[in-house]
Formats: C-alpha cells, sequence, structure tokens
C-alpha cells in the first residue's frame, strides 16, 4: 500500500504545482510579454477552466476504459501544455498552453481517487485517501518554494520546462510502476 500511495502522491501533486509553482513568476510575465495584470492572470484562469471542465470527462473515461489510459493521456496533455508554454510568445499563447495543461492535469485529480476506490475499502481506503489529501494540501506551499528556486536559475520559462520533466516522468512511472 505505501508503493501505491507514494505512485498515487507523485500523480496527485503535479495538479498543484502547476497551479502554484509559477507565481512568483507573474511579475516577470507581465514584464517580459509587456501584459496586463489581468492578462497574466488570465493564464490561471484558463488552467481552471480547462481542470475544472475536463474532470466531467476523465471520470466516465475512466470507469469505460480502465484507471491507466485516461491517466496516461492526461499526463501526455499536461506534458504537451507544459513543453508549449516553454516557447510560448505571447500571453495569450501562454494561456492557450496553460488550457491544454488544465485539459491533462484534471486526469490527475480524477483518477488516482478512482483507483483507490477499486482497490480499497473501509480504513485502508480512508488512510490511502487520507495520505494522498495530504499531499496534495502540501503541494501549494512547496508549489512556489520550488518556482523560486527555479526562477533564481532562469525565467519563467524554465519553470514551464520543469513541469514538463516531471511530467514526462510521472508519465513514465505510471506507465511502469502503476497497475491496471
Amino acid at each position: 500500500m505505501l508503493r501505491l500511495a507514494l505512485i498515487l502522491g507523485l500523480l496527485s501533486a503535479v495538479g498543484p504545482f502547476a497551479i502554484d509553482m509559477y507565481l512568483p513568476a507573474l511579475p516577470t510575465l507581465a514584464s517580459d510579454f509587456e501584459a496586463t495584470e489581468a492578462a497574466v492572470q488570465l493564464t490561471l484562469t484558463s488552467y481552471f477552466l480547462a481542470f475544472g471542465v475536463a474532470q466531467l470527462f476523465y471520470g466516465p473515461m475512466a470507469d469505460a476504459v480502465g484507471r491507466k489510459p485516461p491517466l496516461l493521456l492526461g499526463l501526455a496533455i499536461f506534458a504537451l501544455g507544459s513543453a508549449g508554454a516553454v516557447f510560448a510568445d505571447s500571453i495569450t499563447s501562454l494561456a492557450g498552453w496553460r488550457f491544454v495543461q488544465g485539459l491533462g492535469g484534471a486526469s490527475l485529480m480524477v483518477v488516482p481517487r478512482a483507483v483507490i476506490r477499486d482497490r480499497y475499502t473501509g480504513t485502508d481506503a480512508t488512510r490511502l485517501m487520507a495520505m494522498i489529501m495530504l499531499v496534495i494540501s502540501v503541494s501549494p506551499m512547496l508549489a512556489p518554494l520550488a518556482g523560486s528556486a527555479v526562477v533564481s536559475f532562469g525565467s519563467w520559462r524554465e519553470i514551464f520546462l520543469a513541469l514538463a520533466i516531471l511530467a514526462a516522468a510521472t508519465l513514465t512511472m505510471a506507465q511502469i510502476a502503476l497497475p491496471e
């Protein structure tokens, strides 16, 4: 159960990291793109919009085709959105890539919970869900610190590069270590 908790915890942390990791770079984004604060905040709004709506589709998809395919699809879409954000040339294109990230990141909220529900009941399910919730609740505190550390060595683009690498690593881990 510990191994599964670590895998699902890491998967569940990717979404919150995408939300909060780039917050320290928002002023730099405004400066680099010569954009207003409202335009920069649109990059966050577009992520939340896609993240919220896409959850409605991943649940039924996971019920229809199994848990692993939607999870892998979501991670691949998230990685694509992260890589695209690295090369964004305007605040509008960055908001578009953030939307793509949100589409993928939604699977990371829905599928791990379904996996827990499938495999465990009672106190075991409660214990595992509590561990996952702990990871999700700690992530918003750690992500801005990680983002600040990344920005201190580069620019906001490196944050999205780090998210793309994280997505690729978790995609590989899920493919290899996560049973259906």
